[in-house]
């Protein structure tokens, strides 16, 4: 089935274009005239497709007159209801281009000036086929085309590939969108993850200083049966070998932690949990990381943005203790960042 074409994204003027098309038509390039026609006509179908040329946004026939042509399109015909037609000058069964041999192009201007346009009618059966192919052949090769007209491209389908998200069930599962992650790919899909990738990462799509600090440490608790035990002999054993002292073991290279800021008050509220930024932030750590560390998102409040305590059970935001909560009697001569939160 043909894609239906078109985004909400796609805002164009259908008055001023649509007119201007039709006005003058000479103007335009013939891909560009079916591009602006496909992302205008929403409603319709892409051309090209398995669906009816009914269906499709623009209907294609070819100009039968032998004379040098001045432009790629000679008319264009805009309607409420139905598909735009537009008659080209090049490519074709008749016409200066044609495969045919002339007198078939002479023919059709003799029927036409009869007021008989069944020949040229027929032709342009497979005129409308051939042109339609043709534009499709150029749309596949140029990616920023089919992703504006909302088709399905396959370069995007190679960037969910290469980020590992390639199958349906994959796909639209995270905090962010794919496509923001296709466009920081070359920072992803390195072989070695760096910390000043993930920096430049993040700083870039949430628009605020990143510090990415590693081996910053942290405790991690043993499962039981892992935990050293005296036997009855009285010498120290573990099921997994080796001897630990207590119940949990300190790794420094499984934790690093993220510093952003100084911030504004609003934005560091975004980046509480509940924020709108919050989730975000986590599902591009995860998604970075691979699951293999641990994250910290380390908070640091611009020190003028600093408000002050007001207890008040009916406040949009009210004081939460550790988070937006200091006590002052001055203001303050360093940006505050006790605000340590595991993401």
């Amino acid at each position: 089935m043909g894609a239906e074409v078109g985004t909400p994204s796609a805002r164009l003027s259908e008055t001023t274009i649509g007119a201007e098309l039709q006005e003058d038509p000479c103007s335009f390039e013939f891909f560009q005239a079916v591009a602006l026609l496909e992302r205008l006509r929403t409603d319709m179908r892409a051309v090209g497709g398995f669906s009816s040329p009914d269906d499709e946004a623009v209907r294609f026939e070819v100009n039968p007159r032998l004379g040098f042509p001045a432009s790629e399109i000679q008319e264009m015909r805009l309607t409420d209801e139905g598909p735009a037609e537009m008659m080209v000058n090049f490519m074709g069964l008749t016409g200066p281009s044609g495969v045919l041999p002339h007198p078939y192009s002479e023919l059709i201007l003799e029927r036409q000036r009869g007021k008989d346009r069944t020949l040229s009618a027929f032709l342009d059966i497979f005129n409308h086929r051939a042109i339609s192919l043709f534009y499709r052949a150029w749309q596949r090769s140029r990616f920023p085309v089919s992703y504006a007209a909302g088709t399905r491209d396959y370069f995007t389908q190679y960037l969910r590939d290469l980020l590992g998200i390639g199958t349906a069930d994959l796909q639209d599962r995270q905090e962010v969108e794919d496509e923001a992650l296709m466009h920081y790919i070359s920072l992803i899909v390195s072989q070695s993850r760096s910390a000043v990738a993930l920096e430049q990462l993040l700083a870039d799509y949430f628009q605020v200083p990143v510090e990415v600090q590693q081996f910053t440490g942290a405790w991690y608790s043993l499962d039981e049966r892992t935990q050293c035990q005296m036997d009855e002999s009285g010498s120290l054993s573990t099921q997994m070998g080796g001897a630990v002292v207590g119940d949990a073991v300190w790794d420094r290279q499984s934790s690093v932690r993220l510093r952003i800021g100084p911030l504004t008050l609003e934005r560091y509220n975004d980046f509480l949990p509940k924020g709108s930024a919050h989730k975000a932030l986590r599902a591009i750590t995860q998604f970075f990381g691979n699951d293999c560390f641990d994250f910290q998102v380390q908070l640091v409040l611009d020190r003028t943005q600093v408000p002050s305590i007001k207890l008040d059970l009916n406040e949009e935001r009210p004081a939460r203790l550790g988070w937006v909560s200091w006590a002052k009697t001055a203001p303050l001569t360093r940006d505050p960042d006790e605000a340590i939160l595991a993401l």
